[in-house]
C-alpha cells in the first residue's frame, strides 16, 4: 500500500510539471502577465473563495424559490388503538395486519418572507465583494510579475553594459600592453589596465548569475517549468507618461481599485444583514400542497391531495433575535473600519507611488547626464594616454566612474519602472497598463 501510495504521488507530481508551460526563448511582458493570470495560486485562491460566496448566494435564493419533494411509502402493520387513546366496547383494541400506501408529490412556496429577501441581497453584495477581489488579486498577480520581469531586465542590462565595459578596458590592455613593448610605457601601467579588466569582468560575472536567478524567479512566479532558458528584453516593462496629478488621480482610484471598492461591498452587505435580522420579527406566511395516490397497494389506491397555508410570527424567541442583530451590526463597525483603513492606504499608496515616479525620473535625468559625461571623460583620457600626454592611471580611473555612472543609471531605469509599476497598482490599472 505505501508503495502504492508513493507511486501514485510520483504520477501526480509528472503530471503536475507536463502542465507546466514552457517559456518562450523570448519573453515579452504581456504573455508573461498571460502566463501568470492562468496560473497563479493567489488568483486560484480568490476564484476559490468566489466560487463559496457565490455557492452561498444561490442557497439564499433557494429558501425563496418553490420547494418540490417527491415521496412514497409502502408498509405493512398493525395498530393498537389504546395506543392512540381510541376505545370501543366489545372491540378488540388491535387493529390489522393490514396495507398502507402512499405516494405523492409536495410543492412548497413562501409567498412573503422580508427576512430571507434581504438575506439573498445580503449575499450577492459579499458575492459582488468576492468577485472584486479576483480582479485585486489579478492587480496583485501583475505587480508581482513586472516588478520581478524588472529585475530581469536590470540584470540583463547590468550584464551587457560590464561586457561593453570589458571590451573598452580590454582595448585599453592591449594599447598599453603594445606601448610597453616599444619601451614607451611602463609594466606598472599594464599590470593596471589588466586589473581593471578583471575587475570588470568580475562585476560582469556577477550580473549574470543575477540574471539567471531573476530568470528563475520570473519562471517560478509564472508557474512554468522553472529554467533561465529564455530572455528578457521588453523595454514597455519601464512604463511611460508623465507624472499625473495627485487629487484627480485618487479620485480615480477610488473608483477603481477592486480592494476598495470590495470593502464597499462588504459594507453595504452588512448593512442588509441587519436589516435581514430585524425582519425576522416579521411574519412569515408559507403556501403548501400535496398530491398522490393512497390506498392498500400501488394496485388499490384513491388520489388525495392536501392544499393548505400557514402564518407564522415570532412572539418570544428568547433574546435570539436580539443577540442576531448584536452580532450583525459589531460585524458592520468592523466592515466600516475595514473601508476607513482601506481608503486611508488608497490615497497613501497613490501619494507614494506619485512622489516615487516623481523621484525616480529625477534620478534617471540626473544619472543620464552624469553617464554623458563619465563617457566624455573616457574618450579625453584616452587621447591624451594615446598622444603621450599621461600614462593609463587617468583612463583607468575614468572606466571605473564611468562603470559606477552605468550601473546608477541602470538602477534609475529599474526604479522609474518600478515606480509607475507601483502608480499603476495604487489606481488600480496595473493589468490594463501592462497587459497588452
Amino acid at each position: 500500500m505505501i508503495r502504492a501510495s508513493i507511486l501514485l504521488v510520483i504520477a501526480a507530481m509528472f503530471a503536475w510539471a507536463a502542465d507546466q508551460p514552457t517559456l518562450p526563448s523570448q519573453l515579452p511582458l504581456a504573455q508573461a502577465l498571460d502566463i501568470a493570470l492562468q496560473n497563479s495560486t493567489t488568483l486560484r485562491t480568490a476564484m476559490a473563495q468566489l466560487t463559496q460566496a457565490t455557492g452561498r448566494t444561490d442557497q439564499s435564493r433557494s429558501a425563496l424559490l418553490p420547494q418540490i419533494n417527491v415521496g412514497a411509502r409502502q408498509s405493512y402493520q398493525t395498530l393498537n388503538l389504546a395506543g392512540i387513546g381510541i376505545l370501543i366496547p366489545g372491540q378488540p383494541g388491535k387493529i390489522g395486519p393490514f396495507s398502507s400506501m402512499d405516494a405523492r408529490v409536495f410543492v412548497g412556496q413562501q409567498l412573503l418572507n422580508i427576512a430571507d429577501m434581504r438575506s439573498l441581497k445580503s449575499s450577492r453584495s459579499r458575492q459582488e465583494s468576492s468577485r472584486l477581489l479576483v480582479d485585486n488579486a489579478r492587480e496583485l498577480v501583475a505587480l508581482r510579475v513586472v516588478a520581478t520581469y524588472l529585475e530581469a531586465l536590470k540584470a540583463k542590462t547590468s550584464r551587457d553594459t560590464f561586457a561593453a565595459q570589458t571590451k573598452l578596458a580590454d582595448e585599453l590592455y592591449r594599447i598599453t600592453r603594445d606601448r610597453v613593448n616599444q619601451g614607451v610605457a611602463a609594466e606598472l601601467d599594464a599590470n593596471r589596465a589588466m586589473q581593471q579588466v578583471n575587475t570588470l569582468q568580475q562585476q560582469r560575472q556577477e550580473f549574470e548569475q543575477s540574471y539567471i536567478e531573476a530568470k528563475l524567479s520570473l519562471a517560478n512566479l509564472l508557474q512554468a517549468r522553472v529554467t533561465s532558458e529564455f530572455e528578457v528584453s521588453d523595454e514597455a516593462a519601464y512604463g511611460s507618461g508623465t507624472t499625473p496629478e495627485r487629487d484627480s488621480t485618487i479620485k480615480t482610484a477610488l473608483t477603481s481599485r477592486a480592494d476598495y471598492r470590495s470593502a464597499q461591498e462588504s459594507v453595504k452587505a452588512a448593512e442588509l444583514r441587519i436589516q435581514s435580522v430585524k425582519a425576522t420579527r416579521l411574519p412569515t406566511i408559507q403556501l403548501g400542497f400535496s398530491d398522490g395516490q393512497s390506498g392498500y397497494t400501488p394496485a388499490h389506491n384513491i388520489n388525495t391531495y392536501r392544499v393548505g397555508g400557514s402564518i407564522d410570527f415570532p412572539i418570544f424567541t428568547g433574546g435570539r433575535i436580539r443577540g442576531e442583530i448584536q452580532e450583525a451590526e459589531g460585524a458592520l463597525r468592523e466592515a466600516q473600519a475595514t473601508l476607513e483603513t482601506s481608503r486611508s492606504q488608497v490615497e497613501t499608496d497613490v501619494q507614494a507611488a506619485i512622489s516615487g515616479v516623481q523621484w525616480a525620473l529625477m534620478e534617471l535625468e540626473t544619472s543620464a547626464g552624469n553617464m554623458k559625461l563619465s563617457r566624455q571623460e573616457v574618450d579625453f583620457t584616452r587621447s591624451r594616454y594615446t598622444q603621450g600626454i599621461a600614462d593609463n592611471t587617468e583612463v583607468v580611473n575614468a572606466q571605473d566612474r564611468l562603470a559606477r555612472a552605468d550601473d546608477a543609471h541602470i538602477r534609475a531605469q529599474y526604479m522609474v519602472g518600478l515606480a509607475r509599476a507601483n502608480l499603476a497598482r495604487a489606481t488600480g490599472v496595473a493589468e490594463k497598463t501592462y497587459h497588452r
